[in-house]
This record gives C-alpha cells, sequence and structure tokens, in this order.
C-alpha cells in the first residue's frame, strides 16, 4: 500500500532565480555551523521524480564495487530482524534490504519500504510480489518531514546511505522515534568521512559520523557499542537504541 503525498512543485523564472538564491544562502549559513552542512533539496530531485529509470539505479548501486552491496549479507545479519518482527527500510531505494529482511521476519513479520521517490516504491512491490513477499513488504510514500509510520510500529528503523541525504534530519529523527516501540533499534549505515576517506566519500557525506551521533542522541536515542558490526571500507555500521527522551521536535 503506498500512501500519498504531494510532489514537490517545480518554479520557473523569477521563483525559480530565488529558490537557487536562497538554497545557496541557507548552504552557506550551514557551511559555517559547528553541525553537519544542509543536504542541498535539489540534490533528492532525481529520487522523487515518479518517471525516474529504477533499472539505472539499480545497476549504480546493485554491484560488487558498492561497498554495501558486497556486504549485504554481513549487514542483514547484523541487522538481525527475527521472526514476527516489523522493520522499516527508510530510503529503501531499490528494496535490496527490504528484500533480505522480508526472509527473515517471515510471514508474521512485516517490512516497511519507506521511500520519497514512487517508481522505486512501485519497483519494491514488484520484486517483492515476484519473491513471494507481498504479504510481507508495505510501501510508504514518506516526505523529508516524516517517515509516514504509524506511532509504536515498528522494532527497527533502518537507514543505509540515506541519512546524509536528509533535508530535515531533526524532524525525520523524531518521527522515527514516534515509529519505533519502546526499547526500539536505530541502525544506521552511511559514508564514513573519516581520516583518508575516498574522493567518492568526501562528495557525499556531510559530516563526520560523530556529527551525525550528537544529532541521533539528542533526538532521543543511545549509541549501542557492538564488537560483531561488519567492517566496511567506505561506510559505517552503528546501532542505537531508542530512550523515552523527548524528541526536541515533533513529527
Amino acid at each position: 500500500m503506498i500512501h500519498r503525498s504531494k510532489y514537490p512543485t517545480v518554479f520557473g523564472g523569477a521563483a525559480a532565480c530565488l529558490l537557487v538564491l536562497t538554497t545557496v544562502a541557507t548552504a552557506q549559513e550551514a557551511s559555517k555551523s559547528p553541525g553537519p552542512k544542509q543536504y542541498p533539496a535539489e540534490m533528492n530531485q532525481k529520487f522523487v521524480d515518479p518517471n525516474a529509470d529504477v533499472e539505472r539505479f539499480v545497476k549504480q548501486f546493485e554491484n560488487q564495487g558498492r561497498d554495501v552491496y558486497a556486504k549485504r549479507e554481513a549487514i542483514a545479519r547484523a541487522v538481525g530482524p527475527r521472526p514476527g518482527e516489523a522493520v522499516a527500510d527508510i530510503g529503501a531505494g531499490t528494496g535490496l534490504f527490504t528484500q533480505l529482511f522480508a526472509q527473515r521476519v517471515g510471514s508474521k513479520g512485516r517490512v516497511y519500504a519507506v521511500d520519497i521517490g514512487p517508481a522505486f516504491l512501485k519497483y519494491i512491490a514488484e520484486q517483492a510480489k515476484k519473491q513471494g513477499h507481498e504479504r510481507i513488504v508495505e510501501t510508504v510514500l514518506n516526505t523529508q518531514d516524516s517517515t509516514k509510520l504509524p506511532a509504536g510500529s515498528i522494532d527497527a528503523a533502518f537507514l543505509c546511505d540515506t541519512y546524509h541525504h536528509f533535508e530535515h534530519p531533526q524532524a525525520m529523527l523524531a518521527s522515527i522515534h514516534r515509529a519505533l516501540r519502546p526499547g526500539g533499534r536505530l541502525i544506521i549505515v552511511d559514508f564514513d568521512l573519516r581520516k583518508g576517506a575516498s574522493q567518492f566519500v568526501k562528495h557525499r557525506a556531510r559530516a563526520p559520523k560523530e556529527a551525525y551521533f550528537r544529532e541521533i542522541a539528542a533526538a532521543g536515542f543511545k549509541l549501542v557499542e557492538r564488537q560483531d558490526a561488519p567492517v566496511l571500507k567506505d561506510n559505517f555500521y552503528a546501532e542505537f537504541r531508542r530512550t523515552e527522551h523527548k524528541p526536541s521536535v515533533q513529527p
């Protein structure tokens, strides 16, 4: 089931110029702040396009040269969703982990494929049907402010190379906090802007992971030490637990 939302309006003429100037100004201000820089909103437009060529993204995302694809089984094992659990794959993209999680939660579980791109959700639904997961996988069209998931509906939230795309991190974290059940887990895999990071990572990460962790802690999550976390080349793997701390931004 896909939850509908309005697509962004495309402006022209003077309005477009104003939008560009505003975006540049916002980015400049963000670059001066001690926290992570703001992700440029226009960078996400290619995903929102209802006519996006998903097969092209499959070739781009699902190849052995991509860190998280090569280590997909190790990541899925580390996340470790159990039979009957409800997991949200937020920023599901081509649904790679959606289908891997569906195998693990089984017929009594639920995997929510959450994404801002209707074309990607359509593709995920088609793949779920082909793999016999159509009764397990539910697609959810979200926004940059909300997961659109009901309160207390999931045991775990998973984000793979998605966190750095958030245009409004605190609002999204508040929405995830609300959707998680007490003690629920938030697992994040994202580009690791560490010393010696590749140019590929430097062009994509909006901050070192420590800055992300501060954002996440402020939203009501506690970092969990995992000695068995997958070792990744370009990415980090981090797990958090939902606490009863009330986020400052409500979904």
